[in-house]
């Protein structure tokens, strides 16, 4: 027998396996669930079920997009090589940037705002939006289900450069959420529909993951110079992003029109400027951002607000199995004091990951909805 295979490697751990078995012979004695206690009880048919349901998971939720993928994007083509509804519609209405008249014409400043009627189904690049969109959101999704979230930080630095930079913001937060509505018949309709699907099928992917706006926030941030935030401080602050969201959709039913247009932080930078309220705005939330984790998307963001109503009812969410010891591991660092002892609140994670890595005993994955969840733990050891 080769001397590597006296050596149980779980975690990046070395610690010899004569020894792993002995504390969690302990651990059992103190009141403890085990992962070895389990294996060595059922003789690993535990390991080869978990093993068996990852497995099929890490199969059939990727193909899933992908489908899903594949097909918004035919629909999207086979839409924009007829007569597209903006353009039929447009013409009725009167809702190009000229003429003002017909059935609506009280409504064609806001629509010549939204630039997508009159022009076709697909306006401004949105087809490359599109697609760009759903590969980031296809690398994000494999990242959670394959558990790479060690590259997570390449991910972001690909959003800013070519989401963020090259196609000045991809969605803007304050602006989807009002132009859902005024360019209803055209493809930026996809283009908020996707994240949608995408946080419905794992929850808020594209806020941790493909939001350049988020993401940038994310990486100027500076973790040890972070103060110390009370949970119910962060929760009550929260609510202003739903007041933020009722207020714009709202808004944008009664008067049709857009406002708040350039006011997301950032999106100077990204557009390569902007006024003097735009750009002092970028630079204050770059500062706030140092201190504080993603001070915008916690706070203000209307597009963060609703798809964290969505994740509500996520497909699938990470939820801790029976080998969680309420430990405090994740819970100490989570950035968002979403984790708390391996119950995990879905509506304000972002999947980054960072419970996942630090969880000694691996018991945090990506479970069905509907599966039977075994509860953790919680207390055993005091307990004891």
């Amino acid at each position: 027998m080769p001397p590597s295979s006296s050596f149980l490697f779980l975690g990046g751990d070395c610690t010899p396996l004569h020894a792993r078995l002995f504390c969690g012979r302990r651990l059992r004695e103190e009141g403890f669930p085990s992962q070895l206690g389990r294996m060595d009880a059922e003789g690993g048919s535990t390991t080869l079920r978990t093993g068996s349901r990852n497995l099929r998971l890490r199969v059939l939720v990727p193909v899933a997009l992908l489908a899903l993928f594949v097909v918004s994007d035919i629909a999207a083509l086979a839409l924009a090589q007829g007569e597209g509804p903006g353009q039929g519609q447009g013409q009725g209405l009167g809702l190009g940037r000229g003429s003002g008249q017909g059935e609506h014409a009280g409504r064609s400043q806001g629509e010549g705002r939204g630039e997508g009627a009159g022009r076709g189904y697909f306006g401004r690049d949105q087809l490359l939006k599109l697609c760009v969109m759903a590969g980031l959101a296809g690398i994000a999704l494999g990242m959670v289900v394959v558990k790479g979230f060690r590259y997570r930080k390449w991910l972001l630095l690909l959003s800013v450069g070519v989401a963020g930079f090259y196609l000045t913001g991809l969605l803007c937060p304050l602006c989807s959420v009002q132009n859902v509505f005024i360019k209803w018949n055209t493809a930026y309709l996809l283009l908020v529909l996707l994240p949608v699907a995408l946080t419905l099928l794992v929850g808020r992917v594209y806020c941790g993951y493909v939001c350049p706006y988020g993401a940038l926030q994310e990486l100027l941030h500076v973790r040890r110079w972070a103060p110390k935030i009370p949970v119910r401080w962060r929760r009550a602050l929260g609510v202003l992003k739903y007041a933020v969201l009722v207020y714009l959709v709202v808004h944008v039913l009664v008067t049709w029109t857009e406002i708040l247009r350039d006011m997301t932080p950032f999106r100077a930078l990204f557009a390569w400027g902007g006024t003097p309220l735009t750009i002092g705005l970028a630079a204050a939330f770059a500062v706030l951002s140092i201190f504080l984790w993603r001070p915008f998307c916690e706070v203000l963001c209307p597009l963060g607000a609703l798809l964290s109503l969505v994740s509500r009812v996520s497909l699938f969410r990470l939820e801790a199995d029976a080998s969680c010891v309420s430990c405090g591991a994740c819970t100490a660092k989570c950035p968002t004091s979403t984790c708390d002892g391996g119950s995990i609140h879905a509506a304000d994670c972002y999947m980054c990951g960072e419970c996942v890595r630090t969880c000694g005993p691996k018991s945090l994955r990506l479970r069905l909805r509907w599966s039977k969840a075994c509860a953790p733990t919680a207390g055993k050891g005091n307990a004891a």
